[in-house]
């Protein structure tokens, strides 16, 4: 998927299990979710979502008849995207894969999808003009160090016009929206099995103690633990 590709709001008989192998995709459906390699999303039939990739990114989506599926979820269900659940995936991806070997397959499934500890629901994008203009450019580099104020200026707009669009448009804080985005943008680095420091700095952080403790505020989970949990 090209970056800012994706598909608009539609639904299936299907239950979808959705997986980028890399990039960064935005689900939305019944809430907002950025996600990363180190993640999957299980959206039940029925369910209507929308998909936008936010750079370039490999999707993989497995799709699963209710009547024969093992697994038992009827919400939306961010999991971990552990190295089990990955090579299922791409298992079942085969073009050449029989029809007794996918059945297999997909009876692993329930025991391989969990939900992911460190998914908690909604980064809200902005919906118009520069708020919206300035979070895509944040979500594309977390690392960004300017702020309310500089950002104003380059999109030639007020620092109070852009504070009041952020909270009428996502119910939150400029800060606090970034600090999500950026917190996000630091899961799939830490499955690259990058250092903590380096994942800190790459996504905005300048102390690396500060990172560690929003990331546990956030996810309940130090980073460390939670590039463990992965396998990472």
């Amino acid at each position: 998927m090209p970056r800012l590709s994706g598909f608009t709001v539609h639904e299936h008989a299907e239950h979808q299990l959705s997986w980028v192998a890399h990039g960064q995709l935005v689900v939305e459906a019944g809430g907002t979710w950025l996600l990363p390699p180190s993640q999957a999303v299980w959206i039940p039939a029925g369910t209507p979502h929308a998909l936008r990739a936010t750079r370039p990114t490999q999707l993989y989506c497995l799709y699963l008849w209710p009547a024969d599926c093992p697994v038992p979820w009827t919400r939306t269900t961010v999991v971990a995207a552990d190295p089990m659940l990955r090579q299922v995936i791409l298992y079942l991806a085969r073009p050449d894969l029989p029809d007794d070997a996918a059945q297999r397959a997909r009876a692993l499934l329930a025991d391989v999808l969990r939900p992911d500890p460190a998914a908690t629901k909604d980064v809200p994008m902005p919906f118009d003009g520069q708020a919206r203009d300035l979070a895509d450019a944040i979500v594309r580099d977390p690392g960004d160090q300017r702020g309310l104020r500089e950002w104003a200026a380059a999109l030639h707009v007020s620092e109070k016009t852009l504070r009041r669009a952020f909270v009428a448009q996502t119910g939150m804080t400029f800060t606090d929206w970034r600090t999500q985005v950026r917190l996000r943008a630091a899961l799939p680095l830490l499955a690259d099995r990058l250092p903590v420091a380096s994942v800190a700095a790459r996504v905005g952080y300048r102390s690396v103690n500060g990172f560690i403790n929003a990331f546990r505020r956030h996810f309940g989970r130090t980073p460390g633990s939670y590039a463990a949990l992965l396998g990472a």
